[in-house]
């Protein structure tokens, strides 16, 4: 299968990159804002070695943070159910110099067949799942200290950005229904449709307020929304219209058992 990369700008050993930056976007995952606000916050959570430590990259699609969160020293098992994605996976281990870091075809519903974790990182996947609550709670049943979630939620305002339905409820919480695919036809070739579900059809993107309760509620005694990540300035991705918190209602969200 042909190699492309479409997303993750990997340096690898050699100091090629996988996807030469463009003008609008210049960050090699090392220098991504969620990878470095992730990892300020795992460094103050577990300083110093980490080589014992199991961490989850779900829905890792081309293996840039997983790349990353290995070479800060975690056990990292990446997780793809696409196979175009996963041959980029394969190329990025083959030209890494990683014992620490492994990849795995499966569906990120599946994470419950590879073990306990010390940290789970999912990145752009729940708001694309119609159970979002049953699937924090599974994530919660074998994470045994830290979540970092980045995701897409849904407020009492129609979004400008996405064409999502009127506030309803799924699994006895609000949000808003987002339609995945446009036809059968799309949802039967979702193989080449990598910004796409991948089992369902329509997703359930949580209210705000909901998802930091929900996290709370499937074990998480701490919980909080990271911003450091947002750029150049907090304030003005929060409030200007083309901000990119305010325009996309996207946001990091962590979760912590602290015992």
């Amino acid at each position: 299968m042909k190699i492309d990369f479409t997303a993750h700008n990997i340096r690898l050993d050699n100091g090629k990159l996988t996807n030469p930056p463009k003008p609008f976007d210049a960050n090699t995952m090392d220098t991504d804002p969620l990878f470095l606000s992730s990892n300020r916050l795992l460094n103050l959570v577990y300083p110093g070695d980490k080589s014992h430590l199991r961490l989850a990259d779900l829905g890792c699609l081309e293996g840039g943070y997983s790349v990353e969160f290995a070479r800060m020293g975690f056990s990292v098992l990446g997780v793809e159910v696409r196979e175009s994605n996963i041959a980029c996976c394969r190329y990025v281990k083959d030209n890494t110099n990683l014992p620490n870091l492994n990849f795995v075809k499966d569906d990120a519903l599946n994470i419950a067949n590879h073990g306990i974790f010390d940290v789970m990182f999912c990145s752009g996947l729940l708001y694309h799942l119609d159970r979002p609550n049953r699937f924090l709670e599974t994530l919660s049943s074998i994470t045994s200290k830290v979540l970092i979630l980045n995701t897409h939620f849904s407020t009492d305002n129609v979004s400008r950005q996405f064409n999502l339905s009127d506030l309803q409820e799924n699994e006895g919480i609000q949000g808003r229904w987002f339609s995945e695919f446009p036809n059968e036809k799309d949802f039967a070739n979702r193989e080449s449709h990598k910004w796409s579900s991948w089992e369902n059809k329509s997703s359930f993107w949580i209210k705000r307020e909901y998802l930091l309760q929900a996290i709370k509620d499937a074990g998480f005694n701490v919980v909080m929304e990271q911003f450091d990540n947002l750029s150049p300035t907090i304030v003005d991705s929060m409030t200007k219209a083309d901000g990119y918190y305010n325009k996309f209602d996207r946001s990091t969200f962590v979760g912590i058992k602290s015992s």
